[in-house]
């Protein structure tokens, strides 16, 4: 398919429909939390609580969707294997299953330099060894193809700065100094959530071979 027909094939609701579906989730799930009492709520979006289920439903199902596509080698089988390490950190750092092992946080320095056991620490630094190889492997490989997809605005480069934008988004409201009033836990959770979905949109909607994907101007 040439880039021509490839843009006239693809509908604006199509190249758009990832955002879509995200903001349309996060917000109705934003107000169903605001119209309803506030203990509700909160246990709605507690670790054990609808939002994080749900959350971690997704993630889980993301790094096995990449899992079982590297496991059947469709290319590019390297990549998505690569990626289902670096979802399967991602969902165990959402669903905080470090704390069910360790007695803090493995991605805090105090963690490392505190007085917890050794063998916690071995571990621990082990898992983020890996992460951060497999992390900066994966972004070296393709961060040309990601820039030149972002000069030409294409769809998926697009969505892929719009999961950033609500990952980061959701880190730095947790850090805040809202941190702990209700709107602030209300945002955050759903910006994790809806990052969540949005790189499960990513996954089944674009492939991995992007530098042979054409152009996807608006």
């Amino acid at each position: 398919m040439t880039e021509r027909s490839y843009r006239e094939k693809e509908s604006h609701f199509s190249w758009w429909m990832p955002t879509y579906v995200t903001v349309l989730i996060m917000g109705i799930s934003i107000l169903i939390m605001f119209n309803l009492d506030e203990l509700t709520a909160r246990s709605m979006m507690n670790d054990d609580g609808l939002v994080q289920i749900l959350t971690a439903v997704i993630l889980n199902a993301g790094w096995i969707f990449c899992l079982q596509r590297a496991l059947r080698k469709i290319p590019p089988a390297f990549k998505w294997g690569q990626l289902s390490y670096l979802i399967l950190i991602y969902a165990m750092r959402e669903m905080d299953f470090h704390r069910r092992t360790t007695e803090e946080t493995v991605d805090r320095l105090i963690f490392f330099t505190g007085p917890y056991p050794l063998h916690e620490k071995i571990i621990g630094g082990i898992i983020w060894l890996v992460f951060i190889v497999v992390l900066l492997h994966f972004v070296g490989r393709n961060f040309r193809s990601f820039w030149k997809a972002c000069r030409e605005k294409q769809s998926w480069a697009v969505h892929v700065l719009f999961w950033a934008f609500l990952f980061s988004g959701s880190q730095a409201l947790d850090k805040s100094m809202w941190h702990g009033d209700f709107a602030e836990v209300a945002f955050e959770e759903n910006m994790e959530f809806g990052a969540a979905i949005m790189m499960l949109i990513i996954l089944l909607k674009y492939p991995l071979n992007l530098p042979e994907r054409p152009a996807e101007l608006k």
